[in-house]
C-alpha cells in the first residue's frame, strides 16, 4: 500500500466572499510532488510547509476531511501561484535526477497537476480566486 492524495478546489465567491467547492481532482501518486507539497514520503523538503485545513474552508471539504477520521495526514492548501512554483520546482528536481541518472524524461508526468492548476487559473481571471485544499491518507 502507498500514500494517495486528495485534491479538492474551492474559489471565493465574488458575491459574499465566501469559499465555494469546485470540485475534487484525482492526484497522481507521485511521491515527488507530495514531497514539493507537503514533506509527505520524500526527502524533498516542501516549498510551504503544511498550513492545516483554512479556517475558511467550504462545508463540502471540511466534511471531506472529516470523513477520513484518523486516516486522513497532513492538510493543507495552496492558491494558485504557489501551486505553480512548486510544480515548476519540482518539475526541475525531477529533471536534473533523470539527467544525472541517464534516464528518459517524460515531460507529461505532471499532466494531472497542470490540469489543476489551469482550472485554478481560469477562476482566478474570472475573478473568483481558487485554491487546492488538500490532505494525503495511507
Amino acid at each position: 500500500m502507498g500514500t494517495d492524495i486528495w485534491i479538492h478546489i474551492e474559489y471565493k465567491s465574488r458575491k459574499n466572499k465566501k469559499y465555494k467547492y469546485a470540485g475534487e481532482f484525482d492526484g497522481d501518486r507521485l511521491y515527488g510532488v507530495f514531497g514539493i507539497l507537503a514533506g509527505t514520503r520524500s526527502a524533498i523538503e516542501p516549498l510551504y510547509p503544511p498550513r492545516g485545513l483554512p479556517g475558511d474552508v467550504c462545508e463540502s471539504i471540511y466534511r471531506a476531511y472529516k470523513d477520513f477520521q484518523s486516516d486522513a495526514h497532513t492538510p493543507s492548501y495552496l492558491y494558485t501561484d504557489e501551486l505553480r512554483e512548486c510544480l515548476d520546482t519540482v518539475d526541475e528536481v525531477i529533471h536534473e535526477y533523470h539527467a544525472k541518472e541517464d534516464t528518459i524524461y517524460d515531460p507529461d508526468w505532471l499532466k494531472t497537476y497542470e490540469f489543476i492548476y489551469d482550472y485554478m487559473r481560469t477562476c482566478d481571471e474570472e475573478g473568483e480566486p481558487a485554491r487546492m485544499v488538500f490532505w494525503f491518507d495511507n
